[in-house]
């Protein structure tokens, strides 16, 4: 499968998905007006390749500065998805990036008490 780029703009994350590496990041805010339509196309070859993945290492970076309540839906999605993943024996580690932002970290630790197989880790990127 391709690898999916997106640029970020002022209310769209970057978007770098690599089904190779199995290394994906969303990077940056996101509150657009139509966050299910911004995301639907990225969630079925997500679904897709998640689903067929076996014994595999999958890293899922999420370094949002700032998400609305529609964007915490498809996030909720996305955890939900790479749980599947790892209960089906992939080793996947979901890092949650914030700069200094409590609030920010306090939202991902919420997000990550829903995880059952998946390794959730806080990073803390300190502005870097």
């Amino acid at each position: 499968m391709e690898p999916i780029k997106l640029k970020a703009t002022d209310r769209s994350p970057e978007v770098d998905f690599d089904f190779a590496t199995n290394i994906y990041v969303l990077r940056g805010m996101c509150f657009m007006e139509d966050v299910s339509g911004f995301f639907e196309p990225l969630m079925a070859p997500l679904k897709q390749h998640f689903e067929a993945l076996e014994g595999a290492e999958v890293r899922f970076d999420f370094a949002l500065s700032y998400f609305n309540s529609s964007a915490a839906r498809i996030v909720l999605s996305l955890f939900d998805l790479l749980d599947a993943a790892a209960e089906r024996g992939n080793s996947v580690t979901i890092q949650w990036h914030h700069e200094d932002d409590e609030d920010m970290a306090e939202q991902g630790e919420e997000f990550g008490e829903d995880l059952v197989h998946a390794t959730f880790e806080i990073v803390d990127s300190g502005g870097a």
